[in-house]
């Protein structure tokens, strides 16, 4: 936990100790004391993989069921994907707590006994994680756990409809060193475009442009050592004619 955090978690405790707030916070204090005690780094929350986590806890607690597919048959996937949350690799663990005086703790020490939730927890491939929180009217608490690899943090959420005029603007910052963006453009699995833009002082911004309308896949990539290169985000975009987009 950084400074920042933990000057944010020590106010809770103060002024908003049984708040649901307080809850989340103090599950990523758990959560990166078990990944210290494995020699791991730390993970930063993250409020868009927080806002998913929160709503499908609130979807469980409403309709009374535990599980990774919702009653739409949305999975973890298409949850991150419907909120336009774009990295590449990701995980989901839940957990369900009543009755007991510290829920949290129960939780996060039940996840590390089962050996998938473990997995996900102790993933050194992960850095940042959401965290949601939500009490049911019968007093049960559900946890819900989004992990993911972050590497480009988007200034805004990538849009799901652009227009052809402008084009796909993306901008944000890196939370691991980054040099590059690399970026490949397909159309009915086809490359029709790719291209890089330079990182500096941590900072990306570039528009990608299009020359036809239609729906296109956008993937982004970060240069790695021995000159690989590594999947950061994938998703889709639909470009319409600027008439139509105002």
């Amino acid at each position: 936990m950084s400074f920042f955090q933990w000057v944010k978690y020590s106010l809770l405790v103060v002024f908003l100790p049984g708040s649901r707030l307080r809850k989340e916070w103090q599950m990523l204090r758990f959560l990166n004391r078990d990944r210290k005690d494995f020699g791991l780094l730390p993970l930063k929350m993250q409020f868009d993989l927080r806002d998913v986590a929160r709503e499908h806890s609130k979807d469980m607690a409403r309709k009374d069921y535990f599980d990774h597919v919702n009653f739409k048959g949305d999975t973890p996937a298409d949850r991150l994907a419907i909120a336009r949350v774009t990295d590449s690799t990701t995980g989901e663990n839940l957990a369900k707590i009543g009755g007991y005086p510290e829920p949290v703790k129960e939780a996060e020490e039940g996840l590390m006994k089962s050996p998938g939730h473990r997995a996900n927890i102790l993933n050194k491939e992960f850095n940042c994680v959401g965290i949601g929180v939500v009490k049911s009217k019968d007093g049960v608490f559900y946890f819900t756990q989004n992990f993911a690899k972050r590497l480009l943090v988007f200034t805004k959420k990538v849009r799901k409809t652009i227009s052809i005029k402008k084009g796909l603007r993306l901008e944000g910052t890196t939370i691991e060193p980054v040099s590059e963006v690399y970026f490949y453009v397909k159309a009915l699995g086809q490359i029709v475009e790719k291209g890089f833009h330079e990182v500096i002082d941590s900072k990306f911004s570039f528009t990608i442009k299009f020359e036809e309308t239609g729906k296109y896949e956008v993937s982004l990539f970060v240069p790695e050592s021995k000159g690989k290169m590594r999947l950061s985000n994938a998703f889709e975009v639909s470009v319409r004619s600027w008439w139509f987009w105002f």
